[in-house]
């Protein structure tokens, strides 16, 4: 099959239905900002706002669309295998998108060029304390309380250090945990 444009494509991978999700979609249809529905809405019908060039990955596309009363981005690519993968998805805001065409320029990304930019989504990365992280080592489930952390102010996805993923995996491999059982919770302390 021939497509004119990687909109085609998008379109029909969406209305086959034959598209994968990631997980970041799946914790934010658990927390109801969107349905499948919306997303696949915007698929269809939103237009390539980005276009996000990674060296080592295929490229990925920003689409912007509309459903209800409400503006979604939606973040998707095509794997080496053909796959229309649907990366993240979300409303576009403060303090990332002045309106859902235009990205805020950094007053301080021109004093600090080394700021941590999100991968996903290249916006302003916060520090916080997360008050739950799920961390995933050799087929457990652990869950840790006061991470330090950075965090995506558009899309939420959230990064730790080397250090702190070497203090947490050191804490595992000695058991050091304040509760037993399927999924282990202990306090984190740097």
């Amino acid at each position: 099959m021939q497509f004119k444009t990687i909109m085609d494509w998008i379109k029909t991978r969406t209305k086959e239905k034959t598209y994968f999700i990631s997980e970041h979609i799946v914790r934010n249809l658990t927390q109801r900002l969107f349905s499948i529905p919306e997303i696949e809405k915007v698929l269809l019908n939103g237009a390539i706002l980005e276009t996000h060039h990674h060296p080592l990955r295929n490229n990925a596309y920003l689409i912007l669309g509309d459903s209800k009363d409400k503006p979604i981005h939606v973040m998707c690519t095509k794997d080496d295998t053909g796959n229309l993968i649907v990366l993240y998805a979300y409303v576009p805001s403060e303090p990332t998108w002045t309106d859902k065409k235009t990205r805020k320029q950094s007053n301080h990304q021109e004093k600090d060029e080394k700021q941590m930019k999100c991968f996903f989504c290249n916006s302003e990365i916060e520090s916080i304390t997360v008050g739950n992280f799920d961390f995933r080592w050799e087929g457990g489930l652990y869950v840790i309380k006061g991470v330090p952390a950075g965090l995506c102010v558009q899309c939420g996805e959230k990064y730790i250090s080397a250090e702190i993923s070497e203090k947490i995996v050191a804490k595992i491999e000695k058991e050091d945990f304040a509760e037993k059982g399927e999924v282990l919770v202990f306090e984190f302390e740097a």
